[in-house]
């Protein structure tokens, strides 16, 4: 089964149900003469497939008390301070260690600036609705990490796509891959089906 990487956050909002999407840029782009004479784009073969298994790949250490801890634990439980995990690195997770299974629902092409705000919330940002802040992941408020951080009334982001973003840019380090520079992206939708 192919693996994923997911950062923290992520992890914490698939498993509150609140990520369901995510985006990869599409790697090969080609134009293709058509039957009509015109030209299309063409897009390389999609890593996923409609009904493919991923397991979700995240940062762990092996408890040397037992079992595996994942770093996205840390977000809701206090380790003892005596205790200092020796993380792993996402990309060093192997499928039995993981504890999320998701089935690829739906796969579609688009730009990345088309992102709707219907969709921002469904790539499970922090947004806010109005003045009162409604929050898709608990805890993580971590400037560094592109996710929204707040205080009391002081926000950085007023709606889902701007979160998204900001998240994007955090994590997609390449200018040709930045928000700005509008990348065609593989929307993919998932559904958890085992945590």
């Amino acid at each position: 089964m192919k693996g994923k990487i997911f950062n923290a956050q992520e992890v914490q909002s698939i498993l509150s149900g609140n990520k369901t999407q995510f985006r990869e840029v599409i790697k090969e782009i080609g134009k293709v003469k058509l039957n009509s004479g015109g030209a299309g784009l063409y897009f390389g073969k999609c890593p996923y497939e409609v009904g493919q298994k991923i397991f979700c790949k995240e940062s762990f250490c092996l408890d040397p008390r037992g079992g595996i801890l994942y770093k996205t634990l840390l977000l809701t439980h206090d380790l003892p301070k005596e205790y200092a995990p020796q993380w792993k690195p996402a990309q060093n997770m192997k499928q039995e260690h993981s504890r999320l299974t998701l089935q690829i629902k739906e796969i579609t092409v688009e730009r990345l600036s088309e992102i709707s705000e219907e969709d921002a919330i469904l790539e499970g940002v922090d947004y806010f609705s109005g003045t009162e802040p409604t929050l898709h992941s608990t805890e993580w408020h971590e400037p560094d990490s592109g996710w929204l951080n707040y205080e009391e009334d002081d926000y950085t982001c007023e709606n889902a796509v701007e979160s998204f973003t900001t998240l994007w840019n955090a994590t997609h380090k390449k200018p040709e891959e930045k928000f700005e520079a509008n990348p065609w992206v593989w929307v993919v939708s998932f559904e958890v089906i085992n945590n």
